[in-house]
């Protein structure tokens, strides 16, 4: 296990959380590992209060089950990833749909400022940099539309997806086709194409969904015996033991 250090500002169980989930999405924590509040609470320098609102916060995501005091890491299948691809898109549609109205000039600006991000990143051959400004302007549709239920649960799951991409983005080492879908996306909601960004927006999804679910399998055991990641120096942990 290779956690990174909490930073001052966030809340400490949102940090864990988004270290935690980096590791479950990334594999870096396989499915099967068992978390231990007392384990994790020493590994990342805490108390067990940040960490059990971590691992609430997982679970709610589903990356994570509990069982009475026992926490067992679930990570994804590519049923998943599906199903959190179908789940972005309808979000995603409904929110820019929302946006076209009057929102549209605010839903430019943001869209703007993430491709410039996105072209700096490209530029520096930066990918999770990338990742980060891909995020934001797909972001972009739920704040400019203003339908705060979308834009909660489009947060509950942003952490999840935005790590899935960074996995298969560090696999491509030219980010230009991808920043050229984004900026013909762009134009289509400057020219008021709504029908056709909405399509667009469909068939771009779509492919971050097959691009991503390449790099993930689905076979999950029937009975998966607990698997413990290595710890904070990177070598093995004891077979007897759990994180």
């Amino acid at each position: 296990m290779h956690p990174s250090p909490p930073r001052r500002g966030d809340a400490l169980g949102d940090q864990v959380a988004d270290d935690l989930r980096r590791q479950i999405v990334t594999r870096g924590i396989e499915a099967g590992a068992s978390l231990v509040e007392t384990r994790l609470a020493e590994i990342y320098q805490v108390s067990r209060g940040p960490v059990r609102d971590a691992l609430r916060i997982l679970a709610n995501e589903g990356l994570v089950e509990t069982s009475g005091r026992s926490v067992r890491v679930l990570g994804l299948t590519r049923e998943d990833i599906d199903e959190l691809f179908r789940l972005r898109l309808a979000m995603e549609q409904m929110a820019l749909t929302e946006a076209f109205g009057s929102r549209r000039e605010g839903l430019l600006a943001l869209l703007r400022s993430a491709i410039a991000d996105m072209e700096a990143a490209v530029a520096a051959g930066d990918p999770a940099a990338f990742t980060l400004a891909d995020l934001t302007f797909h972001s972009a549709f739920g704040t400019a539309s203003g339908l705060r239920r979308v834009q909660s649960v489009w947060s509950q799951y942003r952490g999840s997806i935005s790590n899935l991409l960074l996995v298969a983005n560090l696999d491509h080492i030219d980010l230009q086709p991808s920043l050229k879908k984004h900026q013909q996306l762009l134009v289509m909601i400057e020219d008021g194409n709504d029908d056709a960004a909405l399509a667009e927006l469909a068939h771009h999804v779509d492919a971050s969904r097959v691009r991503v679910r390449e790099h993930f399998t689905d076979a999950q055991p029937d009975h998966h015996p607990p698997v413990d990641p290595p710890d904070s120096q990177g070598s093995p942990a004891p077979a007897d033991s759990a994180v």
